[in-house]
């Protein structure tokens, strides 16, 4: 009996003694300057008392003083902007893009000033997840004395999942005190993935048969118009005879059929034998999922008209318009490298096929043959000296003062990256792009 009840309340101490630990720890008033400070102030007080040296004494009370003042001070002020309960809003909702410079959300507030040598400070902590085992440190802080809209500047190195507290504190100029107040916000973003540069995207023309989303037939008799060939049109329709005499490619066009909608097949091979990530993976998979948005977009562009059944190891998506685009663009950044348990996809023979891959896919070329298209289009990454690029593209992680403490994993580097062998196809097209992965 006596037994079990001291199980009972074992965890009850234990979380008893986390909250007065947090507790102590947010309301300690001084920052490491000043507990440094504080420290050699009381060993030269003691010192001096021993000694009987009254200068030492003296410079000994003068920085506790100093200490004690700046420390009072700032949990004046805090105290006070909690009284006064200060309306403190962060603003999330700009869209934040890997490794791109000006990003800013934004901290809204009420008109608040500090008394002289203080300020206000805004801490942004958290862990960005960029693969299954792979997380950032970010830290970003700002300060301000005064105004209603303090911007954040922010900058990512790869896109993935962001969780992060901001926490509020008046600290001194002088960096000794810190006085905590409000509670903390916490957010999870998702960092989309690096736009990519628009003159390396090749943008096929879609020509053979399509998925038709809505289809009408007549099962007597079907009238038939003729015009120029569009991008997106059933190659099966297309009239050779009328074409051969006017050297143009005619398209038959039923007026009951001529509403219909193209759905591209696209397969994303987020695959990965290894279960550990390492800095060339990462990179890499950011590369894919960068070249992966900027065909959507630009094939959207170029064709309004169609629509994308992209499939990949999480999931099947339906991308039918802009914002739907968009929207799988906050999904992406969550999709990282799995191993592959078999085929992911299998279209019908007349559609064409457009598959997204990296280096690290072993299971391509297995894959590629298991298809029965008449037309591939594949885009992959692989590592320098690979693919049709004489000069790989530098891929760098970290450009200048960017606030991300990499965990132990940036430390793990491939030995040997070679991307299997893959035959261009007979119709479409084989994209690969080198890269050359650097630190700084």
């Amino acid at each position: 009996m006596n037994e079990s009840l001291a199980k009972s309340r074992s965890p009850s101490i234990r979380l008893a003694f986390r909250r007065r630990l947090r507790s102590l720890v947010f309301y300690y008033p001084l920052t490491l300057a000043g507990s440094l400070l504080l420290a050699a102030a009381l060993y030269l007080l003691g010192r001096g008392l021993a000694q009987d040296n009254p200068y030492g004494v003296l410079l000994a009370l003068l920085a506790l003083l100093m200490l004690a003042a700046v420390a009072v001070a700032a949990r004046l002020q805090a105290g006070t902007y909690g009284r006064r309960q200060v309306h403190w809003h962060w603003d999330s909702s700009t869209p934040l893009f890997a490794r791109r410079a000006g990003l800013a959300q934004a901290l809204i507030t009420d008109p608040v000033r500090t008394l002289p040598f203080f300020r206000v400070h805004f801490a942004v902590k958290g862990n960005l997840r960029a693969g299954r085992n792979a997380t950032l440190r970010i830290r970003r802080e700002i300060s301000f004395a005064q105004g209603t809209r303090h911007p954040i500047g922010l900058y990512f190195p790869v896109c993935g999942l962001l969780t992060c507290t901001g926490r509020f504190a008046v600290r001194d100029i002088f960096g000794l005190s810190r006085a905590r107040f409000a509670g903390q916000m916490l957010r999870q973003l998702s960092i989309q993935p690096a736009s990519f540069a628009q003159k390396r995207i090749p943008i096929p023309e879609p020509s053979v048969g399509f998925e038709e989303t809505s289809r009408k037939r007549s099962s007597d008799e079907e009238k038939y118009y003729m015009r120029e060939y569009l991008p997106g049109d059933r190659f099966r329709d297309i009239n050779w005879k009328v074409s051969s005499r006017l050297d143009e490619l005619i398209t038959r066009i039923s007026p009951v059929t001529q509403e219909k909608t193209t759905i591209l097949p696209v397969v994303v091979r987020n695959f990965r034998d290894r279960g550990t990530e390492t800095l060339e993976s990462v990179l890499h998979l950011n590369v894919m999922k960068s070249w992966l948005m900027a065909f959507l977009r630009l094939m959207k562009q170029e064709h309004p008209e169609m629509q994308f059944r992209l499939t990949a190891a999480a999931g099947v998506w339906l991308l039918r318009s802009d914002e739907e685009i968009e929207r799988f663009g906050w999904e992406l950044p969550g999709m990282f490298f799995q191993k592959e348990t078999g085929s992911v996809v299998q279209t019908p023979p007349e559609e064409e096929l457009f598959v997204f891959s990296t280096a690290f896919d072993r299971g391509l070329p297995a894959f590629l043959g298991s298809q029965p298209q008449g037309r591939q289009y594949i885009f992959r990454t692989v590592g320098a000296g690979q693919g049709g690029n004489r000069e790989a593209v530098p891929v760098v992680l970290f450009q200048g003062a960017c606030g991300c403490l990499p965990g132990s994993w940036i430390l793990r580097r491939e030995p040997r990256l070679e991307a299997p062998r893959v035959a261009p196809p007979a119709f479409g097209r084989l994209e690969e792009q080198a890269l050359s992965v650097r630190i700084l």
